[in-house]
């Protein structure tokens, strides 16, 4: 056991982090998590509505040429 207290700052390839800084870094990726999901969830709303109007347009198209027929 060493005596004297690690000097951690002369540790190579050691990146002393503060707490403030890791809630910072958790913070940000909760955010970007949440951002995500909500244009994740926008993007489905629109491909529901786009469908819902392609299938609009096909009924309206079949009762067209069942009235012609």
């Amino acid at each position: 056991m060493p005596s004297q207290p690690i000097n951690w700052t002369k540790v190579p390839h050691t990146e002393l982090v503060s707490d403030l800084e890791d809630e910072v870094e958790v913070v940000e990726a909760k955010a970007g998590e949440k951002q995500r999901r909500e244009e994740e969830a926008k993007a489905e709303r629109q491909r529901q509505k786009e469908a819902r109007k392609a299938e609009e347009a096909r009924k309206a198209e079949e009762a067209r040429r069942a009235e012609e027929a």
